[in-house]
């Protein structure tokens, strides 16, 4: 998945343990957020504890536009 949404291993890491933003999901989910650019970065993580299991990336369209509206 992360060669084809173009990302990069490392960047995904650092996104995981130095998130912009954290926000926490349901169970043992929870999500971690970096700018990039006009675009944000959301990973789905499972784990309370390392080594974390990273369920997904993407750029977060629906947080983007709310974001860049001054609504975060």
């Amino acid at each position: 998945m992360l060669k084809e949404r173009k990302f990069e291993r490392e960047f995904v890491i650092d996104v995981v343990l130095n998130p912009e933003w954290r926000e926490e999901g349901e169970g043992d989910i929870w999500y971690a957020f970096r700018r990039v650019g006009e675009r944000v970065v959301r990973v789905v993580v499972r784990g309370e504890e390392k080594p974390y299991i990273i369920v997904t990336v993407y750029f977060d369209r629906r947080l983007r536009r709310r974001y860049w509206k001054g609504e975060r």
